[in-house]
């Protein structure tokens, strides 16, 4: 792959603000984004690995039953891929291809979708990772599945296909790890509040590092998911974006100033048992997050 494209990886956790941040880097001049392809293939694809269903299995009857409707209202009209044949090999395919014209490939997912896959990753890639506090991520996780699962009572009960063990950010440590013992000893860690803090320090640090053109014109936007046609993804992440799934990151016109991070003790009790376990690996990536001094230009 002795091309002239630059190639990205955002690698991150769910509700950690990277739908957000894609739609900021749409603008880049001659980027191409690629969109939650493993997330897709980790559901939809020849190589997920579904629960059996049926009467002694009545939750993975549920998902089954979520997946095909979901699969099925992705088929209406809507532009992309078809995620049904969507294998990681495939996927390696696709991000290792040539894109004539363009100059940045930035491609982002979530590293519990790789499965631990590590020998899949594409190649000719630098690595970058996304964090946020766990407080926040984990209780808008709960919510989030709520609202598309309906009623239940402890996050650790969902099947892994919904929640993975590691809660998403051993995952993630575990990736960052594979990433620095193999491929780049000093991947970039980005923390998506310090984003929100310090917008234009931030985004202009993590586009020098990342190879990426920097502009302030990056820092606003127009309202609206109209962005989304021209990403790389499924039929199934096409119709979630317009469907709103994420009606707050095509809401927004800018990166918004971060609310307070919710209490321990205000959390419920299977969201903080989840915090707990996934502190210490949220810190371990924290530590190694960008940083810029008040002095930075």
């Amino acid at each position: 792959m002795a091309d002239e494209l630059s190639r990205v990886f955002l690698w991150g956790i769910p509700r950690s603000l990277t739908t957000v941040f894609i739609k900021c880097l749409s603008y880049v001049d001659g980027i191409q984004i690629a969109t939650q392809l493993y997330a897709d293939a980790h559901f939809y694809g020849p190589d997920a690995e579904l629960p059996v269903g049926g009467p002694q299995d009545p939750m993975g009857s549920k998902i089954l039953e979520l997946l095909k409707t979901d699969y099925k209202k992705s088929q209406m009209g809507t532009s992309g891929s078809d995620s049904s044949v969507l294998s990681l090999e495939s996927i390696r395919g696709i991000l290792e291809a040539p894109y004539p014209g363009k100059k940045v490939l930035f491609c982002r997912d979530q590293a519990q979708f790789l499965d631990g896959r590590y020998d899949m990753l594409p190649q000719g890639f630098k690595y970058s990772f996304i964090i946020r506090h766990p407080h926040r991520v984990l209780l808008s996780i709960k919510k989030f599945l709520l609202g598309y699962w309906g009623h239940f009572t402890d996050l650790r009960s969902l099947l892994p296909i919904l929640f993975p063990p590691g809660c998403g950010y051993k995952e993630l440590y575990d990736l960052f790890e594979y990433v620095r013992e193999n491929i780049d000893p000093s991947p970039v860690v980005l923390d998506a509040d310090d984003l929100l803090q310090d917008p234009a320090r931030i985004l202009s640090t993590y586009c020098s590092k990342m190879g990426i053109p920097y502009s302030d014109k990056l820092l606003s936007w127009e309202v609206g998911e109209d962005i989304v046609d021209q990403w790389i993804g499924t039929k199934i992440c096409m119709a979630n974006n317009h469907d709103h799934a994420y009606k707050h990151a095509f809401a927004s016109e800018g990166f918004g100033a971060p609310a307070p991070v919710p209490e321990l003790d205000s959390l419920p009790d299977d969201v903080q048992a989840c915090v707990q376990f996934s502190m210490q690996y949220y810190e371990h990536l924290h530590h190694r997050r960008i940083v810029v001094n008040s002095d930075n230009k």
